[in-house]
């Protein structure tokens, strides 16, 4: 946290941890949904419905495979589906991308930072989300 890189060298670094940590989720993911005895304890006990977080996708997936609604337990989806999905525009030049610690009110430079946030987002979507 208190390395001062240049900030082309810490975006390769975080990319690359990003891609190591979503292989090892992926990873842990296949071999619950390939696990064929607990799965079908799963599917024997009766459940009504799955709380899952929706950050990462193996949730839904394993509520899918035992046909269970799923309940989500995060205030917004990854990647700004909630956005998408409900059509509310969130136009990073007034609304504050999460992490970004922008308030509404910024400045051109907070809203450079947050325009680069939305851009990075999507290209992290893509690396951790686009193997499942």
């Amino acid at each position: 946290v208190f390395e001062k890189k240049p900030f082309l060298q810490r975006v390769v670094k975080t990319y690359k941890r990003v891609k190591k940590d979503s292989a090892l989720l992926l990873s842990a993911c296949s071999h619950l949904l390939y696990n064929e005895e607990l799965m079908a304890s799963l599917a024997e006990s009766g459940f009504d419905a799955m709380l899952t977080d929706p950050f990462l996708p193996c949730g839904p997936i394993v509520a899918l495979r035992l046909a269970l609604p799923v309940v989500f337990f995060l205030n917004s989806l990854p990647c700004g589906l909630d956005f998408q999905g409900t059509l509310c525009p969130s136009p990073p030049s007034y609304v504050p991308r999460v992490l970004s610690l922008n308030s509404d009110h910024m400045t051109f430079l907070q809203r450079v930072k947050n325009m680069l946030i939305l851009v990075s987002e999507g290209f992290l979507c893509n690396v951790v989300y686009s193997p499942y």
